[in-house]
């Protein structure tokens, strides 16, 4: 599995924190709550939403399931390559859209840390690839970078690629406004999936 640290800054003694085993902050973190019938799984045409999180622009969830509650009949339109990190489906960004989600229960001026893992989608109009960026309350936590396809096409052997941000103080509030942006208007597509926020020492 391939790691990746995608920070905007360099962050003096952040090998000092270790992640500690905090309860998980995100709510539906591997998009696993929402049952998507109608192809090609685009979240304004399955209701219009995506559970516990919002969105702007073309985002989606795949599979989508033709027995649709059972989860029966899966296609993926969207996933051509690598291996689903976690459960069955992950969510979709394609063109430029964003993602997010209000996270709660930080403790205040505690240090946290964005993971998740991502890969790209092979189908696309151009040869420009996908770019994403990730944001805490406005700040810069990984960098925008392009995204990779983690395998050939139509094999679903390799693992997705893990990013790891930089450290974050969470606000007073205890809250904190997570968002993922794509920032690439071409007909590309980006994969999301496992996302999660630790504490660290």
């Amino acid at each position: 599995m391939s790691c990746r640290i995608l920070a905007a800054i360099v962050v003096s003694g952040l090998c000092a924190f270790s992640c500690a085993a905090d309860e998980p902050f995100i709510d539906n973190p591997s998009f696993e709550a929402d049952v998507f019938k109608a192809y090609p799984g685009l979240a304004h045409v399955n209701g219009g939403k995506i559970s516990d999180w919002q969105f702007t622009g073309q985002v989606c969830v795949n599979p989508i399931w033709a027995g649709a509650p059972n989860r029966k009949g899966p296609q993926r339109p969207f996933v051509d390559n690598g291996t689903t990190p976690h459960g069955r489906q992950v969510a979709l960004m394609q063109n430029m859209c964003t993602l997010s989600q209000t996270v709660t229960g930080l403790k205040a001026s505690k240090r946290y840390q964005v993971t998740y893992f991502e890969n790209a989608r092979h189908m696309r109009r151009s040869k420009v690839p996908p770019r994403l960026v990730v944001m805490v309350n406005g700040e810069i936590v990984v960098s925008e970078h392009d995204v990779r396809c983690v395998d050939a096409p139509d094999r679903f052997t390799l693992p997705y690629d893990f990013v790891e941000s930089i450290s974050f103080a969470a606000p007073e509030t205890g809250s904190a406004d997570l968002v993922f942006k794509t920032t690439i208007d071409s007909g590309v597509t980006v994969l999301i999936d496992q996302v999660t926020i630790q504490g660290l020492r």
